[in-house]
């Protein structure tokens, strides 16, 4: 019985310990997409739009931008749907929402 006690909370140990490792990346990956995202409007942004995240309110976009409006709406819903399960601590499925924002945006 103390060997079986031994190795449960010997995984427990284990999962706990390689949680913050992904927990770090999927926040990582969402403050690569939150940069990729600001970085396809124009530079004349003011205070608002600044603050504003992770779109840039009624700013415009680039013209070399990558993505077009509606993009930008679908990264932002699977972006936010990310941060909800990266808060939840389901870095897993955080990192799963994270791919085809990442796939739009060039983000590697």
């Amino acid at each position: 019985m103390s060997r079986l006690l031994h190795t449960f909370l010997l995984a427990s140990f284990l999962g706990l310990a390689a949680s913050p490792a992904s927990a770090s990346n999927c926040a990582e990956d969402i403050a690569a997409v939150d940069k990729a995202l600001r970085s396809q409007y124009g530079e004349d942004r003011k205070w608002w739009q600044i603050i504003a995240c992770p779109v840039v309110m009624d700013g415009q976009l680039r013209k070399d931008a990558v993505v077009n409006v509606e993009q930008i709406k679908e990264i932002s819903y699977f972006r936010n749907i990310a941060y909800m399960q990266h808060a939840r601590g389901d870095d897993k499925m955080c990192k799963e929402s994270l791919v085809k924002p990442k796939r739009m945006l060039r983000v590697w």
